[in-house]
């Protein structure tokens, strides 16, 4: 007995590290699931009820507008490190534009915003342009995120820059400074829809994704439709990496008892109760016997 109590607090101080760091990982990933449902709710409203917090905020070209030249720089792609107009790569296509600055939350935040797109994009008949143009005077702020914008570009957005004309960004736009976020939808070059996001978004807008459902010519609950779908679809992915994370630690624990058995520190019977007593809801492993 004194044996198999020194060895459990062995396995305790060798694995708890480990079972701390699924418990972290999976309390984080069910709170951020919550927070993500209750934003989403509705997921495509009317772009006409969208409002900002306080006084109306503007931030770049209006309805109507006419869109022009963007300096920039690539950031990520082929062409990375070479100079871009991201107006003129859309190609006659619907077009999405993201003014981005320099924070570090709003940045990792276009990843919902990408995704939510990049599914609607793959679901539409007319093919979007998207791109994210980032402002700032300092150019090492944007590039420390650099090993993200790959990713965002495989989750839909088309091109990743740096505009040329630092935080105020092409002086014809008229951008807010004080603006984190400002999303610009056009078409034929001219602007449809303007959002300014004083802090950025964390979570796709519903009001943006109903203005991106305007801009391809489909209804909004058709969007919503199509949204549902990829985020089902995400579940069923975040539940397999789940199990994925509860068979690696499972694996490291049966290892770690097999050493211990192998080096005569507990018998065959108590590696057994060790891990059922660790795997209360799991068989027992027949090689850890």
């Amino acid at each position: 007995m004194k044996r198999s109590a020194t060895a459990f607090a062995l396995l305790a101080l060798i694995c708890s590290a480990s079972f701390a760091q699924e418990s972290e990982t999976r309390e984080r990933t069910k709170r951020e699931q919550r927070k993500y449902d209750n934003e989403s709710k509705a997921t495509v409203l009317d772009p006409d009820a969208f409002k900002t917090e306080g006084k109306q905020i503007f931030s770049g070209p209006q309805p109507g507008e006419k869109l022009t030249a963007i300096a920039a720089t690539n950031l990520a792609g082929d062409n990375k490190g070479k100079d871009v107009d991201p107006v003129t790569l859309q190609k006659s296509r619907p077009q999405i534009i993201i003014f981005q600055n320099e924070s570090g939350v709003a940045v990792r935040g276009l990843y919902g915003l990408a995704d939510s797109i990049g599914k609607i994009d793959k679901k539409t008949a007319k093919d979007l342009h998207v791109a994210c143009v980032f402002l700032s005077d300092d150019e090492s702020k944007i590039t420390q995120f650099e090993k993200l914008f790959p990713k965002l570009m495989e989750m839909g957005i088309d091109s990743v820059s740096l505009s040329s004309d630092g935080r105020d960004g092409p002086g014809a736009y008229g951008l807010n400074r004080t603006v984190a976020q400002t999303i610009i939808l056009a078409k034929d070059g001219k602007v449809t829809r303007n959002f300014a996001f004083p802090q950025g978004l964390l979570y796709s807008d519903p009001h943006v994704m109903g203005a991106v459902a305007e801009l391809i010519e489909v209804d909004r609950e058709t969007v919503a439709g199509w949204l549902a779908e990829g985020k089902k679809d995400g579940d069923r992915m975040r539940m397999r990496g789940g199990d994925e994370r509860k068979s690696a630690v499972k694996r490291a624990f049966r290892e770690k008892l097999k050493e211990f058995v192998e080096a005569g520190k507990i018998t065959r019977e108590e590696a057994g109760e060790l891990h059922r007593a660790a795997f209360p809801n799991s068989d027992t492993d027949r090689r850890s016997r």
